[in-house]
C-alpha cells in the first residue's frame, strides 16, 4: 500500500480520536433524551412517529451490537474525513501537521467536538453542508465525487431537517444559476443533489409505509406544525374566532396554551397530552391547520413569526442549557438509561457515572469559550483579510454559500420545530472553522506563496 495513503489513514484515525475528546472526557458519549429512541428504533426495527429510523439503523450497524463507542468512533471518522477533504480543497498542499492542529482546535474550542461525540443525528447536518460545498464548488476526481454524494445522501437521511435544508438549497441553487451565468457550470452537480433529494424523500416515505404509517414523510407533522402555531400566537388568534362556531377539543385550553413549541409537544400539562396525545388529535389538528393556511389573513403573522424565530435561532450558540439543570439526568427512570441497559448492558455504569450524569461538566464555561472563539475568529478575519484581495473574493464566495446553508438550517428548524440552541450550535462551528482556514491560508501565502497557489 502507498506510504502516503497509510499516513492519511493514520491521520484520519488519530483525528477521529481527537474529535472524540468530549465523549472520552465525559466517560460516555454525549446523550440527550432522544438518544434512547434512536437506539431502540435501530435495534427493535421500528420507525418512530416523529423522526426517521435511519440514525437508529446507523447506531445498530456501526456499534456492531457491541459498543456505543464504536458508533461515536465511526461518526468521528466521517467528520474527520469531511473536514480534511474540505480543507485540502481550500489549501491543497496543506501539511498533515496543520490538519491535526485544525482538528485539535475544532475539537477543543468549537461545538464541533461536542456534537461529534454525541449519540444524536445532529452532527450530520454539518457534515452534509461541508460535503455539499466540496462536491458542488470544488473540482474532484470521479471516485471522490461519488463518495461525497454517498456522504451527502447518508447525511440527508439522518434527520428530518436535513431533507428540507438540502431540498431548499438545491432549489435555490437552480434559481441562482438562472440569474448568474458563471454559476451555470455547476448545474449538473446541483442536478445530482436534486436527484439525491428525491431519492431521500422517497426512501423516507417508504420506510414509514413499511412501518404501516402510510406513504408519508412523517406521522407527526400535525403536532409540530401546531406547536409552531402555538408558539407564534397564530393559533390563539384563530381559536378566539373559531371556537364559538366549532367544537374543537383544544378550545378548552385556548387561554392556557404553552408559550413555546417544545412544551406543547412534550409537556405533561400540554393540551396535546390532555386531549389524548399525538394520534388522537391528528384529524382535529389537520383540520385546524388546513383552515388556517387557507386564509391569507394569517400569512403575514406566519411569515413574520417564522423570520423572527430564524433570527433568534441564529444567535444561539450554547450547546444546551438543559445539561446544567440539577433535575436533568439519565438515571434508571430515563429512556436513555433503559435503552443502554437493554442493548449495551456492560456500558451502563459508564453512563451512570458520566460527568453529565454526575453534574461535573462545566457546561457554562464551554458555552462562553465557544462564543468567544466565534467572535474572535470573525474579528481576526475582518482585520487581516482586506489585505489579501484575491483571498477576499474566494472567502466571500465560500462564506456566502456556507452562510446560506446555516441560515437554511435555522429557518427550517425554527419554522417547523422550535427555537432551540442545539439546532444552531450544531452548525455554528463552521464559522470559526472557515475563518481559521483563511487565516492559515493568509499565513502560508505570506511565508511560502507557492504553497497556496
Amino acid at each position: 500500500m502507498d506510504r502516503s495513503l497509510l499516513k492519511d489513514i493514520a491521520l484520519l484515525v488519530l483525528s477521529a480520536f481527537i474529535l472524540m475528546f468530549f465523549a472520552l472526557y465525559d466517560n460516555f458519549p454525549i446523550v440527550t433524551d432522544d438518544t434512547g429512541v434512536y437506539i431502540r428504533s435501530g435495534f427493535e426495527w421500528w420507525v418512530p412517529s416523529d423522526r426517521p429510523v435511519f440514525y437508529g439503523i446507523f447506531i445498530r450497524v456501526t456499534s456492531c451490537g457491541a459498543s456505543v463507542w464504536l458508533t461515536t468512533f465511526f461518526q468521528s471518522l466521517l467528520v474527520a474525513f469531511t473536514i480534511t477533504t474540505f480543507t485540502r480543497k481550500l489549501i491543497p498542499p496543506i501539511s498533515r501537521f496543520h490538519l491535526l492542529a485544525i482538528l485539535v482546535f475544532l475539537s477543543l474550542f468549537t461545538t464541533c467536538g461536542w456534537f461529534t461525540g454525541m449519540l444524536m443525528a445532529d452532527i450530520f447536518v454539518s457534515i452534509m453542508i461541508l460535503a455539499v460545498v466540496s462536491y458542488v464548488f470544488f473540482e474532484n476526481p470521479k471516485a471522490m465525487k461519488w463518495l461525497l454524494l454517498a456522504i451527502i445522501f447518508t447525511c440527508a437521511l439522518m434527520h428530518n431537517s436535513n431533507y428540507v435544508v438540502l431540498s431548499l438549497f438545491s432549489l435555490g441553487a437552480f434559481a441562482a444559476m438562472m440569474l448568474v451565468r458563471s454559476w451555470r457550470r455547476y448545474i449538473r452537480r446541483v442536478g445530482m443533489l436534486a436527484l439525491l433529494c428525491l431519492f431521500s424523500w422517497v426512501l423516507l416515505c417508504t420506510s414509514n409505509w413499511v412501518a404501516d404509517q402510510g406513504f408519508t414523510t412523517s406521522k407527526s407533522t400535525h403536532v409540530f406544525v401546531m406547536g409552531k402555531l402555538v408558539e407564534s400566537g397564530v393559533l390563539k388568534t384563530y381559536l378566539d374566532k373559531a371556537c364559538p362556531e366549532k367544537e374543537y377539543a383544544i378550545c378548552a385550553y385556548k387561554d392556557n396554551l404553552p408559550p413555546v413549541a417544545w412544551l406543547f409537544h412534550w409537556g405533561e400539562e400540554s393540551p396535546l397530552q390532555q386531549t389524548g396525545g399525538w394520534d388522537a388529535n391528528r384529524n382535529e389538528y389537520n383540520a385546524i391547520i388546513r383552515d388556517i393556511f387557507s386564509k391569507p389573513e394569517y400569512y403575514p403573522s406566519i411569515i413574520y413569526k417564522s423570520l423572527e424565530a430564524t433570527a433568534r435561532q441564529l444567535v444561539l450558540f450554547n450547546i444546551d442549557g438543559n445539561y446544567a439543570l440539577p433535575w436533568v439526568n439519565w438515571g434508571q427512570d430515563n429512556p436513555v438509561y433503559g435503552a443502554v441497559k437493554d442493548y449495551f448492558p456492560h456500558e451502563i455504569n459508564q453512563l451512570e457515572y458520566s460527568r453529565m450524569n454526575q453534574k461535573s461538566f462545566s457546561i457554562g464555561v464551554y458555552d462562553h469559550l465557544f462564543a468567544i472563539v466565534i467572535v474572535l475568529s470573525v474579528i481576526a478575519i475582518c482585520f487581516f483579510l482586506p489585505g489579501y484581495i484575491e483571498l477576499k473574493a474566494e472567502y466571500l464566495k465560500i462564506v456566502w454559500i456556507l452562510a446560506i446553508m446555516i441560515v437554511l438550517n435555522a429557518f427550517v428548524t425554527a419554522s417547523l420545530s422550535s427555537v432551540n440552541p442545539r439546532f444552531n450550535a450544531r452548525v455554528i462551528w463552521i464559522v470559526p472553522f472557515i475563518n481559521v482556514l483563511f487565516l492559515l491560508k493568509m499565513t502560508l501565502r505570506k511565508s511560502s506563496p507557492k504553497v497556496v497557489e
